[in-house]
């Protein structure tokens, strides 16, 4: 299977060019979305990337001013609101987010140059580079930036990353203040994204070199012992753009597309993969966020015109929609989505789809 190809986007507005959007046919359920004001961002900006440690402690990045040279934003949630960080001078956008407690969370960003990864210690931000020759993973085709750094309460920080010159991806983990290569079962030649649920949980998708089968879409499986491959029934011009595991027994997984393929909602019951297609145009882009929810179902978000039910939840074998609050008939874009440890809330990040509103960050309790 071909390796996905990197797309570089060096600036927000690029990824929303060209996209068609089309309206979700999943019925309606009861509002329960709130929205929660964030400090006001400068010129054209939009909120892209959310985690949360707990009902007190959670961060989002974003960018302002995307209008020209644009400039990364950092918000941090202490329990009653949000606020601005300073972000090390040099500093590039922000493309995704990891936390595991009030003075434990990470950043990746893009920079040609200098360290691509940050990390919070509950007083700042400060750098910490990968490995000599690794550079960050952006495995998507597609104008966004999934899933590659990944942490968990109690548990390790890993991260994948792409050494140019070995031409593999490589798996990496945070120890002692510095990302450091980790092995993996069979070499990795691209990946799309890691998932940490513990320090004896955590998985990793990629297009993996297996032996007598070559380049194979694969997931690695670390179980606190020792890894594992796990293959699943792979399909054209897709990939496994996020996986959110929630129990030995229960761990989901979005699968995209490239194409025009309608994106899919996997989910491993520890011995099989299922799958069911999400309720969405296969013509529409959807940025592919997922979160469980806290209760054996998960929760996801699609791309509208001039429909306002952008947020689909999956449970007991049916799907039903959500909107946020005070946007009748108002398309969006949710850009991510995150469930607070410990609870049913949902966090979520994102902006009309006309980009004449404001972006916003919303919340499910």
């Amino acid at each position: 299977m071909a390796v996905h190809r990197v797309l570089r986007v060096t600036t927000w507005a690029a990824a929303f060019s060209g996209l068609l959007l089309t309206p979700s046919t999943a019925a309606a359920a009861p509002l329960e979305w709130e929205n929660v004001p964030t400090p006001p961002l400068d010129g054209l900006g939009v909120v892209t990337e959310i985690a949360a440690a707990g009902p007190q402690a959670a961060w989002a990045a974003g960018i302002e001013d995307a209008t020209s040279s644009g400039r990364p934003v950092m918000l941090a949630w202490n329990g009653r609101q949000w606020q601005r960080q300073v972000l090390p001078p040099g500093t590039g956008q922000v493309v995704d987010l990891a936390a595991a407690g009030p003075r434990n969370a990470w950043g990746i960003y893009l920079n040609e140059d200098g360290s691509p990864a940050l990390h919070w210690n509950g007083t700042a931000w400060r750098r910490v580079g990968y490995p000599a020759g690794v550079k960050p993973t952006m495995p998507s085709p597609l104008p966004t930036y999934l899933q590659i750094v990944s942490a968990a309460r109690g548990g390790p920080a890993w991260s994948l990353g792409y050494d140019s010159q070995a031409k593999k991806a490589v798996a990496l983990r945070f120890q002692n203040g510095r990302w450091v290569r980790r092995k993996t079962p069979v070499p990795m030649v691209s990946a799309s994204t890691v998932a940490v649920r513990s320090a004896k949980d955590i998985w990793i998708a990629c297009t993996c070199d297996i032996p007598g089968d070559g380049p194979t879409e694969a997931m690695l499986h670390w179980n606190g012992t020792k890894w594992s491959t796990i293959r699943y029934p792979s399909k054209e011009q897709t990939y496994i753009a996020k996986i959110v595991p929630v129990s030995a027994t229960s761990v989901w997984a979005y699968r995209a597309s490239t194409g025009y393929a309608t994106p899919e909602l996997m989910h491993w019951d520890g011995k099989s993969w299922t799958s069911t297609t999400i309720p969405a145009s296969p013509y529409a882009y959807h940025f592919p966020a997922l979160a469980d929810d806290g209760d054996q179902g998960a929760w996801v978000s699609v791309s509208t015109v001039d429909d306002d039910k952008s947020y689909l939840h999956y449970s007991g074998g049916r799907w039903t929609a959500e909107s946020g609050e005070g946007r009748p008939g108002t398309a969006v874009w949710i850009r991510d989505l995150a469930r607070v440890p410990g609870t049913r809330s949902i966090w979520s990040t994102g902006l009309p789809s006309s980009l004449a509103g404001l972006p916003f960050i919303e919340r499910r309790r």
